[in-house]
């Protein structure tokens, strides 16, 4: 009896020394601090921390898919459309330049040359009308001209005392004849009253006569004399040459001053170009069409055109010419249109988009005009796989109508585009970039 309590007594202080190994004292420290670090953690995650894997996203793939979290998504408020199938209106489309219209461009180049005088050369912008002056040439000739100058002002000066004496000569003998024309006839007329009265013979009638013809024929001649001579004075110099002479420059045509070649002060040369100038009233557009759709153009004289500086304006011209040589490279003829610029908002240069409505109608997948991309030269949009993985599609486009564009090839109906956010994913392909999380469909 007593051995056998000794026995549970030893056991019972084996299984509590046992206990007291397998539970240390600091073990319920330990517990509580893990607790409070998981509900510090919680509370951290609750506040909006970032989940570890969102800080590393998957870099794009060599096939054009990209990985993006739907963190990412959030944070840029990715927006999807989806791709619709509609009929749509068969378009002509090209980009073409504004050129000026024939007749309504002009480079001011003088016969003469000179030195620029005046008051000053217009400047680039100004308007100026047809027959304004636009500069005045100051004509200094060289040492050989002034040689000619002075040796031909010595001629005309020796022809003018030659010409002034021959004419007081003609003027004398014209004198003299009307004086013997006056005698002449004051002596035929008393000799035919003298006659009347029987108071002469009619020999002395007669020779008085013939006297007064001659009289007049002489003074008749003197007078044909004196008018020649007048008239050659009108076709000969009866000025001095200067030796140097003011030329004024005008302008052809009516327009704007777009170049300006010279400055005041410089020499030009004959034939050398001073000003530039536009008339923007009209302009031509200039656009290559493809051969296939010339065809397109019979009939049809009417076109519309944007450009980038007035996007949400549309100009409307007409067909001048179509070029009777195709580009053997690119299988174009370059086609010309007459548009009005009232209030000239085209300049030359500019960029114009072409649009002429064919008639016809085709099948086309169309998708808001946001969600197309320029990559590497081409076309592309980004089309929803999963719920982060997105593939990066090359497309062929064709037509804008009202916002949305037409996807001729790359793209079926009822796929998922991006819209707001290509870009991001554009980004995300070439630097990996941290976002936040949700979608939002349109």
């Amino acid at each position: 009896m007593s051995l056998r309590l000794e026995n549970k007594q030893e056991e019972k202080s084996i299984s509590e020394s046992a206990t007291s190994i397998r539970r240390p004292r600091w073990a319920p420290i330990v517990l509580a601090g893990i607790v409070v670090a998981a509900l510090l953690g919680l509370a951290y995650w609750r506040r909006g921390a970032k989940a570890p894997e969102a800080t590393a996203p998957a870099p794009a793939e060599a096939t054009g898919t990209i990985t993006f979290l739907m963190e990412q998504q959030w944070r840029i408020h990715m927006m999807l459309a989806k791709a619709e199938s509609r009929q749509v209106a068969r378009r002509i489309s090209a980009t073409g330049r504004v050129i000026p219209a024939a007749q309504h461009q002009a480079i001011v180049a003088p016969p003469v040359g000179g030195l620029i005088a005046g008051s000053g050369l217009p400047r680039i912008g100004q308007r100026v009308a047809r027959g304004q002056n636009i500069a005045l040439l100051r004509q200094t000739p060289t040492a050989a001209e002034a040689s000619q100058i002075a040796a031909a002002n010595a001629q005309l000066r020796i022809e003018s005392t030659r010409f002034e004496a021959e004419r007081r000569s003609v003027t004398e003998k014209l004198n003299a004849a009307k004086a013997e024309l006056d005698e002449a006839k004051h002596d035929y007329e008393r000799s035919q009253r003298l006659y009347a009265r029987q108071a002469t013979s009619q020999q002395k009638v007669e020779q008085d006569e013939m006297k007064f013809k001659v009289a007049e024929a002489g003074y008749n001649s003197a007078v044909k004399q004196l008018e020649v001579l007048n008239a050659s004075e009108q076709n000969r110099p009866l000025t001095p040459i200067a030796e140097a002479r003011n030329y004024p420059v005008t302008a052809p045509i009516s327009g704007t001053i777009v170049k300006v070649h010279k400055a005041m002060g410089e020499q030009v040369a004959a034939g050398e170009a001073i000003v530039e100038i536009v008339n923007l009233d009209t302009v031509w557009v200039e656009a290559p069409i493809f051969e296939r759709d010339l065809d397109q153009l019979r009939g049809r004289t009417r076109a519309l055109f944007t450009t980038p500086a007035y996007p949400g304006t549309e100009f409307s011209g007409s067909v001048v010419d179509i070029s009777p040589v195709i580009d053997p490279q690119k299988r174009t003829a370059n086609v010309i249109f007459a548009v009005p610029n009232g209030g000239r908002p085209l300049r030359i240069g500019m960029q114009a988009d072409v649009r002429l409505d064919t008639g016809e109608s085709i099948d086309a997948v169309l998708i808001p005009a946001a969600a197309v991309l320029e990559h590497e030269g081409k076309k592309i949009v980004y089309v929803l796989l999963s719920g982060e993985e997105f593939e990066r599609r090359e497309v062929t486009v064709g037509d804008e109508y009202g916002g949305k564009i037409a996807v001729l090839e790359g793209l079926k109906a009822g796929e998922r585009v991006v819209t707001q956010g290509a870009l991001q994913l554009k980004l995300q392909e070439l630097n990996p970039a941290q976002a936040g999380a949700h979608t939002h469909e349109t």
